[in-house]
């Protein structure tokens, strides 16, 4: 049985739908014939005017149109279809206003219909004299018809002659058959075949409602205006056997029209059928296409199957070394976040111990600051001692040089007795305050100590994380590189897939637009409309399929840009983590080794400084002891002086002896004054220093805070890191899984769907093509009934007209 049934029932879909095109409008008129309306046309001077006023302007609108000629073959039959007189109307187009028009016609009895112009004839060829414009004129022929017309009668189930017809009653049965004689002979597929030229024929007849009831058509359609039932009915004689289509079931080309009616005392009017061969010849068979276009497409097809198989393949490949690839790469990350937690647990080591040395340094510049305000109390203090030695000395001179004075001098070494006992008791209280700023410096200088070890420490715990960060980086840096390229290969196969379905997809659409098309022109019920939408269910059956199929890849194309976009920001992330590592990772080093250099010093200074602080506190001691003895001194000068007072006698030799005890005591104090004046300088250089000291560490506690910081959330980052990999590792598992039922089902639609089709291309089609070719030039070629004149573009159309069958007058 053949196949390509489908097809063909589109192409006489549109035929017969073109067809009845014109022919209700001719039906609905009942009045003359359009043989006798052409052949009565008179020649008044009302119509010559006319013609001739609208030259000018059928001229201008055409210029650009050629000369061509259209001609109706009228056949005047009786009520059987037998002929009785075929009277031709040409219409000359002259389109350019030629004064002289050439034409060739085998008619006789020429005669213009329509202006007075006349015409010179050789043979059969004419030349007529016009005025610019067109040319109307008919004539007759006997040359034999294309196609004959016969009718048949038969009432309640007997033929009947038409004459015996008129004003009976019954059951009718009314049929017109068609033959063709225009057969030509062609080749195709290299073998010489019959084909006849494919005209379309169309019957109209109008049935009255008073006559004709229950009206069932074959072949045709009834349309009804109320009062009148018009008939109408398509047949192509000979179109059959010209595609070969004698065995085949599937599809009846018709070629014959026939109605059913119930009658009542019958009558009937004159019945029309056109003939044309011209819908034929102007049929687009683009959509179709020749045999070597459409195997050009079924190859562009075939390789996209292939393609889309491949492609699906690629894919699958690509995504399993994607998935082999992603448990090395949780195994980097798994590395990445072993290293980070062990730095985030240095910095925060490293982050307590310079808190603890910050705090140590500013109890450290606290005491200094108390250290040097006593200290500055005992250089007043031993000043203002000077300052009494300097009356004592006076008051000696002054006891030396007479005892008329003594009373005075007296008085004045009083005074400066008291004044010396009030400088010894401030530099007991000096001393005092020394001995306690000496005690906290000491107190402040072992929490240095102890929190430049915590530091030293700690700095050496982060030295630690940092190589184990670096090693870890490493190995990441190393793993990721690889991502990117099997990304890229995932995504390359994808979009091959998806190129591949849009092109197959679109393939199928044309198809499914074209056999749409075609369905509309089909009864629902009938074989042709039942088998076209079975062709129509199979198309959109794969274009769902492959929809269905595209959809998917849309989500894994979505899949592997998110991928590739993730994986693009993992292996950036980590290059810049491994870059900035490797640019940061010298200046951390060598940042941990000048913090534990400047540890180092700041121990040393330690030392340094707890030795100071001993020599100090010896120092204080000694002052202090120094300051009591001044103080019991100056007890026993204020005694002195009471005896001097008392007894005159021995003021001689107490004067001598205190003058040297003073000159000892005023030297003493010059010196003590010198070395606290140094004290006092050096105090102040000790302020400064514990001061910087203090400010450079609480810079450093704030710059490990923030270490300990960025190590917290790299960490949480990395944790987070190792968290995604394992859903990427499973999404992966999955994709893989997609792509290779994704591969499987793109192989089977490509030998269960491509592969059928091309079977049937190459078995059936490809000959129908041929034999459509065929008869679509035949129809070209028959576009003449009289003759034209070479480079005229003709048409030809042929009106049967089939008497009416009247009832005798009463």
């Amino acid at each position: 049985m053949k196949k390509y049934s489908r097809v063909l029932a589109g192409i006489l879909a549109v035929l017969l739908s073109a067809g009845c095109t014109g022919l209700y409008a001719a039906a609905q008129s009942d009045s003359s014939s359009a043989a006798d309306s052409t052949a009565s046309t008179t020649k008044n001077e009302s119509d010559k005017k006319d013609t001739k006023d609208t030259k000018k302007a059928d001229k201008s609108d055409s210029d650009t149109e050629k000369q061509a000629k259209e001609e109706t073959v009228y056949v005047i039959t009786d009520a059987s279809g037998n002929k009785t007189k075929t009277v031709v109307s040409n219409w000359l187009k002259n389109p350019q206003g030629v004064k002289k028009l050439e034409d060739v016609s085998n008619l006789t009895d020429i005669e213009n219909v329509k202006t007075d112009e006349g015409f010179t004839a050789n043979g059969d060829k004419l030349t007529w004299d016009t005025e610019g414009g067109d040319i109307y004129y008919k004539g007759y022929t006997d040359k034999a018809l294309p196609v004959d017309v016969k009718v048949t009668y038969t009432l309640d189930g007997k033929e009947i002659k038409p004459e015996d017809l008129a004003g009976k009653s019954g059951k009718l049965t009314v049929r017109y058959d068609y033959t063709n004689n225009d057969k030509k002979t062609v080749k195709i597929n290299g073998k010489k075949t019959d084909i006849y030229v494919p005209y379309l024929m169309a019957t109209t007849a109008i049935l009255d409602t008073n006559v004709y009831s229950n009206v069932e058509v074959t072949n045709g359609k009834l349309i009804s205006d109320g009062s009148r039932q018009i008939l109408i009915g398509v047949a192509m004689p000979g179109l059959t056997k010209s595609l070969d289509l004698q065995d085949n079931e599937d599809i009846e080309i018709p070629e014959y029209v026939e109605f059913t009616a119930d009658v009542k005392d019958f009558e009937s009017t004159t019945s029309l059928t056109v003939a044309t061969s011209d819908i034929f010849s102007k049929l687009d068979l683009s959509d179709i296409g020749d045999a070597d276009d459409l195997q050009d497409k079924l190859d562009e097809l075939s390789d996209a199957t292939d393609e889309l198989v491949d492609g699906t393949a690629e894919l699958y490949a690509g995504i399993k070394k994607l998935s082999d690839s992603s448990g090395t790469l949780i195994t980097g990350i798994d590395k990445l976040y072993s290293g980070s937690k062990s730095l985030d647990d240095g910095a925060k080591t490293l982050n307590s111990g310079a808190t603890k040395l910050r705090d140590g340094a500013k109890t450290l510049d606290s005491s200094t600051g108390e250290l040097m305000r006593g200290i500055s109390t005992a250089h007043s203090g031993s000043t203002a001692l000077l300052g009494g030695f300097d009356q004592v000395n006076s008051g000696m001179s002054t006891l030396k040089n007479g005892s008329s004075s003594l009373s005075s001098g007296l008085s004045q070494v009083s005074s400066g007795a008291q004044q010396v006992n009030n400088g010894a008791a401030s530099l007991a209280a000096g001393t005092n305050k020394l001995v306690t700023g000496v005690g906290d410096l000491q107190a402040g200088s072992k929490n240095l100590a102890a929190g430049t070890k915590q530091t030293y420490d700690g700095s050496t715990a982060l030295k630690k994380g940092v190589a184990t960060l670096n090693a870890g980086v490493s190995t990441l840096y190393e793993k990721v590189q690889t991502l990117p390229a099997s990304v890229e290969l995932l995504s390359n196969g994808v979009t091959k897939v998806d190129n591949a379905l849009t092109q197959s997809i679109a393939y199928d659409q044309q198809v499914l637009a074209g056999l749409e098309q075609l369905l509309g022109n089909y009864e629902e019920g009938s074989a042709e409309y039942t088998s076209i939408s079975n062709m129509i269910a199979a198309v959109n059956g794969s274009i769902q399929y492959q929809q269905g199929a595209q959809s998917g890849l849309g989500d894994v194309s979505t899949g592997v840009g998110t991928m590739a976009t993730e994986g693009k920001q993992l292996v950036d992330g980590v290059t810049q983590i491994y870059n900035g590592l490797n640019d940061k990772k010298k200046g951390l080093v060598a940042g941990v080794d000048n913090l534990n250099t400047g540890l180092k010093t700041v121990n040393e200074g330690a030392s340094a400084l707890k030795t100071g602080i001993g020599t100090l506190a010896k120092s204080s001691k000694d002052l202090n002891n120094g300051a009591a003895t001044l103080s019991a001194g100056t007890k026993n000068l204020s005694a002195g002086v009471n005896s001097a007072q008392a007894g005159a006698s021995k003021l001689d030799k107490g004067v001598d002896s205190l003058n040297t005890g003073v000159s000892k005591l005023s030297n003493g104090a010059k010196t003590l004054d010198s070395g606290l004046g140094q004290l006092d300088n050096g105090s102040k250089q000790l302020k400064d220093g514990t001061a910087t000291l203090y400010s450079s560490l609480v810079e450093l506690a704030q710059g490990t805070t923030t270490l300990s910081s960025g190590s917290a959330e790299l960490f949480s980052g990395i944790g987070q890191l190792k968290d995604g990999s394992s859903q990427l590792s499973s999404g992966v598992k999955k994709l893989e899984s997609g792509a290779k039922t994704l591969k499987d089902g793109m192989a089977k639609y490509k030998d269960e769907g491509i592969g059928k089709l091309l079977d049937i291309y190459n078995n059936d089609l490809k000959g129908l093509i041929d034999r459509l070719d065929a008869l679509k030039t035949a129809a070209e070629d028959s576009t003449t009934f009289s003759g034209a004149a070479d480079g005229v573009e003709s048409s030809v159309k042929y009106i049967y007209e089939t008497a009416a069958i009247e009832k005798a007058d009463e």
